[in-house]
């Protein structure tokens, strides 16, 4: 699904200016106020944003008087001491068309031109000859449902600890080629994979706040409890079935321990509200399978406007880049992409447009909820390889 790269920076250059402008327009606000800095507004969480706003929801701080983040950033926040948070963030995402770079490709070319990386021999007057065997079942589509679970509890003003779990599933329908060769259509086959994802715990801790900025640093690891042995059946070119492991996207797991480094700024004055964030998953290893997802790489930029209390748009541009799975499972093989672990990663932007609510609308101030949806922009992947089509993010959280 999404594991990753080939390092064109174009996407990522693409993205830079719009995050330098607000670099730049945050500058002098910066030193917009001259008095003893202020717990400021923290504007980025993924999975379950905290409010930090006077009037408009979960994580409300008397001295914190900023809007909420777009609805899939909550990993860069602080509770505030002494303050609970708990979160629910379902996050449902389409994908569709295979792509080689930027170039979309239709099933019966990755069936006639994309080698698998196997061979069978011909034997035609006598003479043998072999031949390579080219890709012969073709995802169509795969949605995915993730649904996090988390908590977060401010130890003080500035250092928060957080805990999240989720529950995945995982649906792709393919293409099937009959024989070794030919765009003759087979049939078509689907599978699904459910249950445990990943783990992850770690800390927040803000180095910087005033009346109008904030900066806040945080340092994650993912722990392996999703699965990376879920098995599918798939109708095979010789027209039978066979139940064997899922492809590396199918997976609810990496099997791997990740560092998760991540870097925010937010800011706010009046009805509007910025920001800008960073965040990298590093895979620390290689899971007993024997392979480990590629390096992910996500740089956010985001805008918000309150219209009035309680309500907030934002709109959300995510650039990410990720290289493709190193190693191989000798149990993930046959004749579609999804069984190569070079075809996956690559380089996206995403853009969003988001509402929060905030809990004054039905009488408790620290709860909100809030909506984010869009879809890739752009995208470059190491493929061929399904693209991304379309996300929603709906985000549900209460502070106590």
């Amino acid at each position: 699904m999404t594991a990753p790269l080939n390092y064109s920076h174009l996407p990522l250059k693409t993205l830079a200016a719009p995050l330098a402008l607000g670099v730049l327009l945050s500058a002098p606000l910066a030193k917009a106020s001259d008095d003893p800095p202020m717990m400021a507004s923290m504007h980025a969480m993924d999975h379950g944003p905290m409010d930090h706003g006077g009037n408009h929801g979960a994580g409300m701080d008397a001295m914190n008087m900023g809007p909420p983040p777009p609805a899939s950033l909550n990993w860069t926040t602080v509770a505030g001491a002494g303050q609970f948070m708990l979160g629910y963030t379902p996050t449902f995402m389409g994908m569709s068309g295979n792509y080689i770079g930027t170039s979309k490709l239709s099933d019966s070319e990755i069936a006639t031109t994309i080698p698998s990386g196997q061979s069978h021999s011909m034997t035609m007057m006598g003479k043998t000859t072999t031949m390579p065997t080219m890709l012969r079942i073709v995802p169509d589509s795969m949605d995915v449902q993730m649904h996090m679970f988390n908590a977060m509890y401010g130890v003080t003003e500035n250092l928060t600890i957080m805990a999240m779990t989720s529950y995945v599933v995982k649906s792709m329908s393919m293409t099937t080629f009959k024989g070794m060769m030919g765009s003759t259509v087979l049939g078509t086959s689907s599978g699904t994979t459910d249950g445990l994802g990943d783990s992850m715990v770690g800390v927040n801790y803000r180095v910087y706040h005033d009346a109008i900025n904030s900066v806040v640093a945080g340092l994650n690891l993912t722990l392996p409890t999703g699965s990376a042995t879920r098995q599918i059946t798939m109708l095979s070119p010789m027209g039978s079935y066979m139940l064997m492991r899922a492809p590396y996207g199918m997976q609810t797991g990496s099997g791997s321990v990740s560092l998760v480094p991540s870097l925010a700024y937010s800011g706010h004055l009046g009805r509007w509200s910025w920001g800008l964030a960073y965040r990298g998953f590093y895979p620390m290893d290689y899971n007993s399978e024997g392979y480990r997802w590629g390096a992910l790489s996500e740089f956010h930029g985001w805008g918000g406007y309150t219209l009035f209390p309680n309500i907030t748009t934002t709109l959300h541009v995510v650039g990410s880049t990720q290289d493709h799975i190193s190693g191989k499972d000798a149990q993930i093989y046959g004749l579609s992409q999804n069984a190569n672990p070079l075809y996956y990663g690559g380089q996206k932007v995403r853009l969003l447009g988001g509402v929060e609510i905030g809990g004054g609308m039905w009488g408790y101030a620290k709860s909100s909820i809030s909506v984010e949806a869009g879809g890739p922009i752009y995208q470059s992947l190491n493929g061929p390889q399904l693209g991304e089509s379309w996300q929603v993010t709906v985000s549900g959280r209460v502070m106590f």
